[in-house]
């Protein structure tokens, strides 16, 4: 029956879900130590951008291989990340306590940092995925893409922001399931083909 044809579209797309599940499962299983996240990230959208561009790959094999890869530069941007991170968690602590009109200023300021830490980081780990480059030129090309590209930054921010209200509002079972089982892969798959209309036009 041509239902169950390897090539029929169904099929097709029950193998993208398993496929999905898969590299869901091992970028969490390499996030357990934390401070891998970053190289986590690295090769979790070395694979979904392959596959976005209908390039061939072993999944488990070239995900472990782009996690060796990217293991050093990983960690090094995803602490840079964190550092910044956290320091802006603590200005947006400070800010209650600074009087207006001086408060005001601070926070709109804070506010502006914030989203441009937030297009950057959204940038920086598919970018070091695709491209050979210093941590320095990672961060300085991820910054100059988003501000670039900044309709698909943009849509990148609202996918973002839909998937964080979606988790802070649904049902918490159901949300835990969902990012257990597909969430961050699936995030990144849609991500991916944003960044591969980005990247493409860089490539040449």
């Amino acid at each position: 029956m041509k239902f169950f044809d390897l090539d029929s579209p169904i099929m097709r797309f029950l193998s993208k879900i398993a496929d999905l599940f898969i590299l869901n499962f091992l970028f969490l299983l390499c996030s357990i130590p934390i401070v891998t996240i970053g190289a986590s990230s690295i090769a979790l959208y070395s694979i979904t951008l392959k596959s976005v561009r209908n390039e061939e790959s072993y999944i488990v094999r070239n995900f472990f291989l782009a996690f060796r890869k990217n293991l050093k530069m990983g960690l090094i941007a995803w602490i840079m990340v964190l550092l910044f991170g956290a320091i802006l968690f603590f200005d947006f602590q400070f800010l209650p306590f600074v009087p207006a009109p001086f408060g005001t200023i601070l926070r709109v300021l804070t506010l502006f940092v914030l989203f441009l830490y937030a297009i950057v980081t959204l940038y920086l780990f598919p970018y070091i995925a695709r491209f050979e480059n210093t941590i320095a030129g990672s961060f300085k090309n991820a910054f100059l893409l988003a501000v670039v590209h900044l309709p698909y930054t943009l849509l990148l921010v609202v996918i973002l922001a839909l998937t964080s209200y979606a988790t802070l509002h649904l049902n918490l079972a159901v949300v835990c399931v969902l990012w257990l089982l597909i969430g961050f892969s699936g995030i990144a798959y849609i991500n991916a083909y944003c960044f591969r209309n980005i990247f493409e036009k860089h490539e040449k």
